[in-house]
C-alpha cells in the first residue's frame, strides 16, 4: 500500500486480539491511545469474550474499532485484525501488555531509515500481574540463522513490521496456536532484514493466565518442532538455510525438551536425544544466552542418562 502523500506519516496499524482480560485491556488500550505517532488505528479483536471484557471495550468505541468473533484462538483473532487493518505498518500488541508512549512514532522512524527492513523489534520489560518490572530484556542483534540456528524468536513484543509482509506470506498459520508469532517470523525472514531497536519500549506480563505459563507445555513443544517440519517442507529455501537443518532441528528439539521436562520428564527425554541425534556435540555449543539451562540438561537428561547406561552395563558416549 503506497502513501498518497509522502511527506505525510504512515498510518500505523495495532492489533489487540483478547479473550478474557477484562482486568487488563483498558490499560493496554491507554497505553496505545498515548502513542506519540499522530497517524494510528487501533482494533481490538475479541475472540468471544466470556467475562467483563465486552463492557469495558464498549467504554472505547469511540477511539477503538472493537470487533468480536466467535471463540476461535489467537492466530484466527489477530489474523481477523490483518484482514481490516489500512495501515502501511502494523504490529501486535497482546491485551495484558502495555507499550510505552513512543513505540510506534520509534518502529516508524526504524523503517524510514532503513527502506530494505520488514521488520522492527524494541527492548522490553517484563512485568508481573501488577505491573511491577522483574526484568528488562535486551534483545540481541538480528540475524535469520540465528534466528533459524538457535530456535530463537528475536522479535518479541513491540514488534512491528510493513504490509508487504502479509503480501509476501499471508498471516499467521492458525495451526500454531501457542508460536504462531515465531513461525510467522521466520517465513517473513526468508524475504529481508529485521532490525532491533535498542530502546525499551514494550512489555510482557508473566501471571498465571499467561498462555505461556499455563499447562501447555507438550502442545508447545510439538509446535516447536512442527515449524521446522514446516519450513524445510518449502522449495524456496536458499542453500544456508538447507546447510543449517540439522542444527535448526537440534535446537527446535533441545526447546521441546525444556519445554516438557517438568511435568512429562519421559517426553523431554525423548525429545533431548533427538536433540543429540540431530546434532552430537549439540551441548557444547550452546550460546550464553542458554547457559542457564545447563543444570537443568545436567538433572533431568544427563545423570538419568548416565544412570540407565551404568544399569546397562555400557559406558555413555
Amino acid at each position: 500500500m503506497s502513501r498518497p502523500n509522502p511527506a505525510e506519516p504512515p498510518l500505523v496499524t495495532v492489533i489487540t486480539p483478547t479473550f478474557n482480560r477484562a482486568a487488563y485491556i483498558a490499560e493496554t488500550i491507554e497505553s496505545v491511545l498515548r502513542q506519540s505517532h499522530p497517524r494510528l488505528e487501533h482494533i481490538v479483536v475479541d475472540d468471544g469474550s466470556t467475562d467483563g471484557t465486552p463492557e469495558v471495550l464498549a467504554r472505547y468505541a469511540d477511539r477503538v474499532r472493537v470487533v468480536r468473533q466467535a471463540n476461535a484462538g489467537e492466530p484466527h483473532a489477530v489474523n481477523h485484525g490483518f484482514s481490516l487493518a489500512r495501515g502501511e505498518i502494523l504490529g501486535v500488541v497482546n491485551d495484558d501488555d502495555p507499550v510505552f508512549p513512543e513505540l510506534v512514532s520509534s518502529m516508524v522512524e526504524a523503517f524510514d531509515s532503513r527502506p530494505d527492513v520488514l521488520v522492527a523489534y524494541p527492548d522490553w520489560l517484563l512485568i508481573d500481574a501488577d505491573g511491577k518490572t522483574l526484568a528488562e530484556n535486551k534483545v540481541v542483534e538480528y540475524r535469520y540463522l540465528d534466528m533459524l540456528r538457535w530456535h530463537h524468536c528475536m522479535p518479541g513484543p513491540g514488534t512491528f513490521f510493513r504490509r508487504r509482509c502479509l503480501e509476501l506470506e499471508g498471516g499467521r498459520d492458525p495451526s500454531f496456536r501457542l508460536v504462531g508469532d515465531f513461525e510467522f517470523w521466520l517465513r517473513v525472514g526468508l524475504h529481508g532484514p529485521f532490525v532491533h531497536v535498542p530502546k525499551t519500549l514494550a512489555t510482557w506480563r508473566w501471571h498465571g493466565g499467561s498462555a505461556s505459563v499455563t499447562d501447555k507445555g507438550p502442545q508447545m513443544a510439538a509446535e516447536h518442532v512442527r515449524i521446522l517440519d514446516k519450513l524445510y517442507a518449502r522449495a524456496d529455501l536458499p542453500p544456508e538455510v538447507r546447510e543449517a537443518e540439522a542444527f535448526a532441528r537440534a535446537s527446535a528439539c533441545y526447546i521441546a525438551a525444556l519445554k516438557t521436562c517438568e511435568r512429562s520428564p519421559a517426553v523431554a527425554r525423548r525429545y533431548f536425544l533427538r536433540t543429540l541425534r540431530h546434532a552430537p556435540r549439540y551441548l557444547w555449543q550452546l550460546p550464553p544466552n542458554f547457559s542457564e539451562t545447563r543444570p537443568l540438561v545436567k538433572r533431568t537428561f544427563l545423570e538419568p542418562l548416565t544412570r540407565r547406561w551404568r544399569g546397562a552395563g555400557a559406558a555413555p558416549a
